[in-house]
C-alpha cells in the first residue's frame, strides 16, 4: 500500500465531508428551503419570513448539529414522525457497532495481518493481500486476534440490542 495514496484519499475523504457540511448548513438557512427543513413546524406556526438579504446566511454554523444531538426521542418523534425516530435510532445503533468494530480492527487486527509472514512483501500484486487475513499463517496464534475481535463485536452487538429494547 502506498502511504502517500492513502493520504491523499483520506485528504478528499475529508474535504469532501466538510463541504457537504458546510452546503448543509448554509442551504438550510435559506428563505426559499424552509419549506423543505421546518415543513411541519411552518404549517404549525406560519412565521413570517424576511425577504432582505443577510450576509449571515451564507456562513456555515454548527449551531444546527448541536440541537440534532440534544434533541429527545419524543422531540424527534414530534418532528419526524415515528419512521424518523426508528431511522434516527437505525443510524445511532450502526455508529456504535462500527465505532467497536473499527477499534478492534485498528488495534488487534490490522497489526496481526501487516505483521504475518505468510505473504511476499515485496510484489506489487500483493500490496493490499498484505491486510488481509491471508497474510496470517496457517496454526499461528494471530487467528486468535480475528476470532477474539469478531466474538467482541457479537457480543457488544446483542448488548447494545440489548440496551436499546429496554
Amino acid at each position: 500500500m502506498i502511504l502517500p495514496a492513502l493520504l491523499t484519499s483520506a485528504g478528499f475523504n475529508i474535504v469532501i465531508c466538510v463541504g457537504f457540511f458546510s452546503l448543509y448548513s448554509i442551504l438550510r438557512k435559506q428563505p426559499y428551503n424552509l419549506k423543505v427543513y421546518f415543513g411541519q413546524r411552518l404549517a404549525q406556526l406560519q412565521p413570517e419570513q424576511k425577504s432582505h438579504y443577510f450576509f449571515d446566511r451564507l456562513i456555515p454554523s454548527a449551531g444546527w448539529l448541536v440541537k440534532a444531538w440534544e434533541a429527545s426521542d419524543d422531540d424527534i418523534c414530534a418532528c419526524g414522525g415515528i419512521d424518523g425516530l426508528v431511522f434516527i435510532r437505525l443510524i445511532v445503533f450502526c455508529i456504535r457497532i462500527f465505532s467497536v468494530a473499527a477499534v478492534l480492527c485498528i488495534f488487534i487486527v490490522l497489526p496481526v495481518n501487516l505483521f504475518g509472514q505468510a505473504i511476499d512483501q515485496t510484489s506489487p500484486e500483493t500490496q493490499m493481500d498484505i491486510f488481509t487475513i491471508r497474510n496470517v499463517p496457517e496454526g499461528s496464534t494471530g487467528l486468535w486476534a480475528h476470532f477474539f475481535s469478531l466474538y467482541v463485536i457479537s457480543v457488544s452487538a446483542y448488548v447494545l440490542l440489548y440496551i436499546v429494547r429496554m
